[in-house]
């Protein structure tokens, strides 16, 4: 997945709204992939999520001193959505090179296959949990606002 184009920055622009630009962008990414990923056999989607998790967490750790309260929680919550997308994603990777090697045919991969099926299954069960957890909180509006400006230009507080 290729990051998607943050437009207007400008080395002279203060940090802070260089920072709610950028976040701004990162988040739009990151919560534009959720219904396929949440769909659970879109191994893409999936993998592309873990991705934009970790670019959005990786700024936010950079600059989300910018945005107030609200960065450290979508921080942490983008460690944990990014911990166990990437555990799903592990388990893809091995099922598809047992498929592709045709390793199922031997019955010890076979027994792999289906205890990693189980993982992930669980694990798809836990990303459900952690994006359910994001949206009851209304992360994404309250990062959002935390990356928009007041009429007078001022920065808004989440």
């Amino acid at each position: 997945m290729r990051a998607r184009r943050v437009e207007d920055l400008e080395g002279t622009m203060p940090l802070a709204v260089a920072a709610r630009r950028i976040v701004a962008v990162r988040v739009d990414e990151l919560f534009g992939l959720a219904d396929s990923a949440l769909a659970g056999e879109d191994v893409v989607a999936l993998h592309d999520m873990r991705i934009a998790a970790k670019r959005l967490r990786y700024v936010l750790e950079l600059v989300g001193f910018c945005l107030g309260d609200v960065a450290r929680e979508a921080e942490r919550r983008m460690r944990e959505l990014q911990t166990v997308v990437g555990d799903i994603h592990d388990c893809d990777v091995l099922l598809e090179r047992l498929v592709r090697r045709d390793d199922f045919g031997i019955r010890g991969m076979r027994a792999l296959g289906a205890r990693v099926s189980v993982r992930r299954r669980a694990l798809f069960v836990d990303f459900v949990s952690c994006w359910s957890e994001i949206e009851a909180t209304a992360l994404h509006e309250r990062i959002v606002a935390a990356t928009s400006y007041s009429p007078n230009g001022a920065m808004s507080r989440a």
